[in-house]
């Protein structure tokens, strides 16, 4: 009884140990968590799922499939109960715990010290997208499928149980973000590994229960607000999506935009993960390690095409990596126990790229981070609104319907013209600009001050410059501006900043 306890707390003190590289203070204006919160208390006061473009008076009716739409509920709850700080605590452990996963498939493959010191050696990699987001919750349920799965290969869990969590879960993830489909993925490689041991190594195994598992996890996978739109929306979603994320750019594009360690990093990784592939794919028991090295590889791939899948990818090759320093690097337990507890002590040591402390390091939200919000609405500044793409769904929290927004961070809402033929060349192009202005009589700019794409800055001194504009609001995030007229002359007169202030740099 006593070695159960000393195991139960050894293991939350690793989720609490993981969850700190996940600690970071939420920078509302640039994050889409206000829309997700926003979307999230609707639907608790109303029922209903919003399905169009609701929060824009640009292209209102613009329809669109939610596809997080319960993860906004979560983060609603969440939030409304415990604040921003208790959101963060909730997100934090949830990113724990996922890395936890892997760390005990890991140490199934191995041992403690292994598995420790891999998962640690990779957990930059693994915390590389620390933001609030939905897709946190897919990396959760990836863990956890892969997890079980695990279990049910090696029969350390029953099928009932198997099938209750793994369905009761694709419930919730299909309704909480797009990459549900992985669910189904993971489950059909472990059902080819067992084909592979049915009809090729000729051993007794789960074929017939994963293929049930599967068929039902696709049909599970349906109950969404769209049914089979829904299930092929992640098939669809880049057919109309006119504005470009970092999130969705390849390694080698951000490495030449923003050159950056963990890129580098990643890319020594993938030396050695393809090391590890041929170790393993001449060893005997490859049977044992197909399904590992197929997700190994996958992910590798839709790392080097789109960044956001980077932590997946070195969740997935800390197994690949403990099963291969497992069988061919054997070190002594002792040395790995004393390894481990160095190695804890400089992760608590800042200014390094395997710290705990990275910048913004803490919960809830960044300092002063809502004083924007707060200043447009005590002040009653009326729209139409001008705001850029990045400070969209921190708008629509603060806003909280008094006024729409013209775009917010949603590619898929909007149609490919809006950004291509007005967002941008509106920012581009002067008389672009007075056209768009004249059709729409915007009186205020809403703008996050540190936009890095070519037309943002350019567009903002021209602004501040244009005497039919005066700026009224400037903090460490964003700038706001109102037309100057009879409308705005109270606050002009107030809060006036001299445009002397605003330097080109």
């Amino acid at each position: 009884m006593q070695k159960r306890w000393v195991g139960i707390i050894a293991n939350i003190f690793l989720i609490i140990y993981f969850s700190l590289f996940f600690a970071q203070k939420i920078s509302l204006p640039t994050a889409d968590l206000g829309r997700h919160i926003t979307n999230g208390k609707i639907f608790i006061q109303t029922g209903k799922v919003v399905s169009t473009n609701y929060y824009s008076y640009t292209e209102p009716d613009f329809p669109v499939v939610n596809h997080h739409w319960f993860s906004g509920v979560i983060f609603y709850i969440v939030q409304k109960v415990a604040g921003f700080s208790g959101l963060s605590v909730f997100y934090i452990l949830i990113s724990g715990a996922t890395v936890y996963f892997f760390y005990k498939i890991a140490k199934l493959k191995s041992s403690f010290g292994e598995a420790f010191l891999i998962t640690l050696f990779l957990i930059p990699l693994m915390a590389n997208r620390k933001e609030i987001r939905p897709e946190g919750f897919s990396y959760f349920f990836i863990g956890l499928y892969f997890y079980l799965l695990t279990l049910f290969n090696d029969k350390k869990i029953k099928t009932k149980l198997l099938y209750a969590i793994i369905l009761v879960s694709q419930l919730i993830w299909v309704n909480t973000h797009i990459f549900f489909i992985m669910g189904n993925f993971i489950i059909l490689v472990f059902l080819f590994n067992e084909a592979l041991k049915k009809w090729i190594f000729k051993k007794n195994n789960n074929f017939k229960q994963l293929l049930i598992l599967s068929i039902f996890s696709f049909v599970f996978s349906l109950l969404n607000p769209y049914g089979i739109k829904g299930l092929l929306e992640p098939f669809n979603i880049f057919k109309e999506y006119g504005y470009m994320i970092i999130e969705n750019q390849s390694v080698f594009f951000m490495q030449k935009r923003t050159p950056n360690f963990t890129y580098f990093y990643f890319e020594m990784l993938t030396i050695i993960s393809f090391v590890s592939y041929i170790i393993l794919a001449s060893a005997k028991n490859i049977k044992n390690n197909i399904h590992v090295i197929i997700f190994s590889i996958i992910y590798l791939i839709l790392s080097y095409k789109a960044i956001r899948i980077i932590p997946i990818f070195a969740l997935f090759d800390a197994v690949i990596l403990a099963i291969v320093f497992s069988k061919y690097f054997k070190i002594k337990e002792s040395i790995l126990i004393y390894a481990c507890m160095f190695f804890v002590i400089v992760t608590f040591i800042p200014g390094h790229y395997f710290s705990i402390f990275k910048n913004n390091f803490g919960i809830g939200l960044r300092d002063n981070v809502n004083k924007s919000g707060e200043f447009f609405i005590q002040n009653n500044i009326k729209g139409p609104i001008f705001n850029n793409y990045d400070i969209g769904g921190y708008l629509i929290y603060y806003l909280d319907g008094k006024e729409k927004v013209f775009v917010d961070n949603r590619p898929e809402a909007y149609s490919v013209e809006f950004f291509t033929k007005t967002y941008v060349p509106m920012q581009e192009n002067e008389q672009t600009w007075k056209e768009m202005d004249q059709k729409y009589n915007f009186n205020a700019i809403y703008f996050y001050r540190h936009d890095a794409t070519p037309w943002a800055q350019p567009f903002l001194i021209q602004r501040i410059e244009d005497s039919g504009w005066m700026p009224v609001f400037v903090d460490d995030y964003t700038l706001i501006l109102v037309k100057n007229n009879e409308q705005n002359k109270d606050i002009i007169d107030k809060y006036r900043l001299p445009k002397s202030m605003f330097r080109r740099t």
